[in-house]
């Protein structure tokens, strides 16, 4: 993210837990303006990742798709039936609304205030942007068979003071990994989490 722009990114840090949806909704609008260009997910990956799932008619959601550009390039393939985008605010999309498959939502609340149902969940460069508590109540939330995840994390904890952008995961990946265990997901690749069935460790 660029640091031309004078944001207090600790004060954000520093008031995070207190800060309500609409919060950080009037916040992240700023951005949007200041900072457009936020394209950081890694394409071929996400397709090596989809190619493991071997499955049809996928149903996928995303959080944090910015302006769709995951989304864009991975509808080229064949195996997915619908891809929605929520976001925290509205921003010029790539896809074109002639994209029957592509949805835009503008959250109106938190993503987790909802049970939320899909085969696949896809955070590319969004996790590392939510508290470790937000982080389990979005993955407590899901009701999906896969999930996808990218984050610049280290495998331990950061304290992200300083840093020129909204990073605040502080529990690196081996505490998303915990988090993605309790909640009955398995690793099957670098980025790609299954589901396991119950009663099955």
């Amino acid at each position: 993210m660029s640091t031309a722009v004078d944001l207090d990114w600790d004060a954000w840090r520093a008031g995070y837990d207190e800060m309500t949806f609409a919060d950080q909704q009037a916040f992240y609008r700023e951005v949007a303006e200041l900072y457009p260009l936020q394209e950081s997910a890694n394409v071929c990956m996400a397709h090596d990742a989809f190619d493991l799932i071997e499955q049809e008619h996928l149903t996928v959601i995303e959080l944090g798709g910015w302006n769709g550009r995951l989304a864009s390039q991975m509808l080229a393939r064949g195996d997915i039936a619908i891809w929605f985008n929520f976001d925290l605010v509205d921003v010029p999309q790539a896809i074109s609304s002639a994209e029957p498959r592509y949805n835009q939502v503008v959250l109106d609340d938190w993503f987790w205030a909802e049970r939320r149902k899909a085969d696949v969940f896809v955070a590319a460069h969004t996790i590392e942007h939510l508290s470790a508590a937000h982080l389990r109540q979005l993955i407590a939330c899901l009701d999906v068979s896969w999930v996808y995840l990218e984050a610049p994390l280290e495998a331990g904890p950061r304290d992200w003071t300083g840093y020129a952008g909204s990073h605040i995961l502080d529990i690196g990946w081996e505490g998303v990994g915990g988090i993605m265990l309790a909640n009955g997901y398995k690793p099957v690749a670098e980025n790609l989490w299954e589901r396991q069935p119950s009663g099955v460790s």
